[in-house]
């Protein structure tokens, strides 16, 4: 009997040494630590039986019931497990010590382990007529080394938004960061900024979203497939993040800011937002489904973001879009924004501190404007469906564009200097029998369709002091093509001052240099000939000589009988006759230019005609 009962008490020794194993007792209780603007509280501190039992270190232990609170935002944790933890215990308790001096971000540096796991993580953030909840589950966060994750991973979160139009959800699958450091986020939100330019730090490297899914309280829904990105910077602000974040609440709350505080609230808003950079964000597969009354369907195939760096320009770009609704669709192949900023806008409003909106004069507001870049789409294409006739089918409306570009950057004073805007191949089918005046005067000279181009681009040369008009063109097809340029001189940097009396002085004293002027007819000349000549019930040549005729005569008798004006007038009589291209150049004589007010006070044409060089050609 003795063999028996000596293996059933060995048998309960080393269950009763299994359970004490993974018994965790708490080695803290009730542990509450404030820091700046935030504050932590754990409900206890648990470590298994063994780990309890040596003094000095704990390599697994858990948290339970623990509560983040940071300005108007607060994080709940029923349980964070930690595991492989090398950090002294001393180091890890300093973390939650109310009464540690070391800043919150140096203590979190001290932080080692190969694993962080939270079942739930809660966060709630409350604003005047706004609450936000969300629910992150199974967050592991691994390979921790001196408060850097190497990665975080989430497998799916929800997030419920409530404000006065009702409630609109959010929910999304596996996410996952990269590189996070918990000890430069830790600094962004508890310390202020030790000067005004203080760099941007990397926070995290790259990241992923799947599967998001917004749902609006009107049940219009939008989801995008995919989302990742790289690369986010920041730097803490003047009251640091939190305190920011706890003013604009504070703010916000009130029915009206008191003027004292509006431009505090601007200048605290503008450094927050100055205070970050994403080096790139992309998101693919987005679809948004409209359930309003009178709403459709968006798909874009990709969104996407890059931050100017390296001498490189900002760039977003939006591609593939699709719209689609009851009454017709539209196709965008390319949005683009390129070389934008609006560091302007974000510095003039951190340099405002205390300054009320309404004291903002005409300089403060130009230093707000922020710089445009280039705009551009590309592969436009509407089809609309017209209205229904009594017995009849309406017919489709297309419309297509190749390209729309619109340049204004090198802002001097908030004025872009360098300008450019223009439309490349805006095509339609005229429709037939159509009143709208202009597209019935169109259609009276046999077009059926039209295709047209045209461009403004101009640039103030600063070392010169002129002001380039590279091009002011117009093409269209079976109509012609008119190309004007030229150079304005004397034109310094107070055309753009602030002040306008300052401004209008300076353009008055602006003097033309130079102007080029071409046409070149494809058909419209000859359409028009045929309609006045099927009008008046004569034939085209017979138009066309007493048009040329009259040309002769009219152009002299309003610019003068001088050599140039005979020149000018034969020339566009020719023309006339006979139209295939014109070219005219004048030039002036004094190389300085012609000044505005000086051309303003010549009362005859001919006065101006002796003071430039001119050249006209017709062929």
């Amino acid at each position: 009997m003795r063999t028996p009962f000596r293996s059933s008490v060995c048998a309960l020794a080393i269950l009763a040494g299994m359970g004490g194993l993974a018994f965790e007792p708490p080695l803290l209780r009730n542990v509450t630590s404030e820091f700046g603007s935030g504050r932590i509280a754990i409900g206890s501190v648990r470590a298994p039986l063994w780990s309890a039992a040596l003094a000095q270190s704990a390599d697994t232990f858990t948290l339970e019931n623990v509560t983040l609170a940071i300005g108007s935002t607060t994080y709940r944790a029923k349980q964070i497990g930690f595991s492989g933890v090398s950090s002294p215990r001393a180091d890890i308790e300093a973390i939650f010590d109310g009464q540690a001096t070391t800043p919150m971000a140096e203590r979190l540096k001290r932080l080692n382990a190969k694993q962080i796991v939270i079942p739930e993580l809660v966060v709630e953030q409350k604003l005047a007529g706004f609450a936000q909840r969300t629910i992150y589950r199974n967050i592991v966060a691994s390979n921790v080394t001196q408060g850097r994750i190497a990665t975080i991973a989430a497998e799916t979160a929800m997030q419920e938004i409530t404000q006065k139009s009702g409630v609109d959800t959010f929910t999304q699958g596996p996410s996952t960061i990269a590189e996070l450091d918990l000890a430069a986020m830790a600094r962004l939100y508890l310390e202020k900024a030790t000067s005004p330019n203080e760099p941007l730090t990397k926070i995290y490297g790259d990241f992923s979203i799947s599967d998001a899914v917004l749902t609006g309280s009107n049940g219009s829904v939008a989801r995008i497939a995919k989302i990742t990105g790289r690369d986010f910077t920041a730097r803490p602000t003047e009251d640091s993040w939190s305190g920011t974040l706890s003013l604009l609440t504070a703010l916000s709350e009130t029915d009206k800011v008191a003027k004292e505080d509006q431009g505090r609230l601007a200048s605290s808003l503008a450094d927050l937002l100055s205070a970050m950079n994403i080096g790139f964000v992309e998101a693919s597969g987005i679809d948004i489904t409209d359930r309003t009354k009178d709403g459709g369907n968006v798909r874009i195939n990709r969104a996407a973001y890059t931050s100017a760096s390296n001498g490189q320009p900002a760039d977003m770009r939006i591609e593939g879009m699709l719209f689609t609704a009851d009454d017709g669709q539209a196709k965008i192949d390319t949005i683009s924004f390129t070389g934008f900023s609006f560091e302007p806008t974000l510095n003039g409003l951190r340099a405002l501190r205390s300054k009320p909106l309404e004291e903002f004069d005409a300089t403060t507001l130009r230093s707000l404007v922020p710089t445009i870049g280039t705009v551009r789409i590309s592969g436009l294409a509407i089809e609309a469906r017209g209205k229904a006739e009594k017995n009849k089918k309406p017919d489709p409306i297309k419309a297509s564009v190749e390209e729309i570009e619109l340049t204004a950057d090198k802002p001097m004073n908030g004025v872009a200097t360098n300008v450019r805007f223009g439309i490349k191949h805006y095509a339609m089918a005229l429709p037939a029998g159509s009143k709208e005046e202009g597209i019935k005067d169109l259609l009276d000279l046999g077009y059926k369709d039209i295709d047209l181009s045209f461009l403004i681009s101009s640039a103030w040369d600063e070392a010169r002091n002129q002001i380039e008009i590279r091009d002011l063109f117009f093409d269209g097809k079976d109509i012609g093509q008119v190309s004007l340029r030229g150079t304005l001189g004397n034109v310094s940097k107070d055309v753009f001052h602030a002040d306008t009396a300052v401004a209008s002085v300076a353009l008055l004293a602006a003097k033309a240099k130079s102007v080029e002027l071409f046409i070149e007819n494809k058909g419209l000349f000859d359409r028009y000939i045929a309609k006045e000549a099927k009008d008046q019930k004569t034939k085209p040549e017979a138009v066309r000589r007493n048009y040329g005729m009259a040309a002769a005569v009219l152009v002299p008798s309003l610019i003068g009988n001088s050599q140039k004006a005979q020149l000018l007038s034969q020339t566009i009589a020719k023309f006339i006759a006979k139209p295939g291209r014109l070219t005219i150049k004048a030039q002036a004589k004094d190389p300085a230019g012609l000044s505005v007010v000086e051309l303003a006070a010549q009362t005859e044409p001919a006065a101006v005609l002796d003071k430039l060089d001119i050249s006209a050609k017709a062929e």
